[in-house]
C-alpha cells in the first residue's frame, strides 16, 4: 500500500483506529531511530502521551490540511511529552 492510499484512508478511521495508527506509527519510528544516540523511548500507555494524541485528532479535525512537516510534528510531540 503506497503512503498516498494510506493518507486517503485516514478519514475513514475511528478516533481509536487513529490513536492506535498513531502509536504503532511513532514505535515503528523510534524502532529505526533506536540506533542514534539521541533515542527517546516512550511508553504507549503514558497518559500525556495519549492526551497530546487526543488533542492532534482533534486539531487536525477543525483544521483539516493544515498540517505539520515532520521536524515540526517532532517538536510538537517534544513540546507535549515535556509538559
Amino acid at each position: 500500500m503506497s503512503l498516498a492510499e494510506i493518507e486517503a484512508e485516514l478519514s475513514h478511521l475511528t478516533p481509536d483506529e487513529l490513536r492506535d495508527l498513531a502509536l504503532k506509527s511513532w514505535s515503528a519510528f523510534t524502532e529505526k531511530e533506536s540506533k542514534s544516540s539521541d533515542f527517546n523511548e516512550c511508553d504507549e500507555d503514558d497518559p500525556a502521551l495519549l492526551a497530546a494524541l487526543d488533542e492532534a485528532i482533534a486539531q487536525a479535525r477543525v483544521n483539516p490540511g493544515q498540517g505539520l512537516s515532520g521536524s515540526e510534528a517532532r517538536a510538537e510531540i517534544a513540546r507535549w511529552i515535556s509538559k
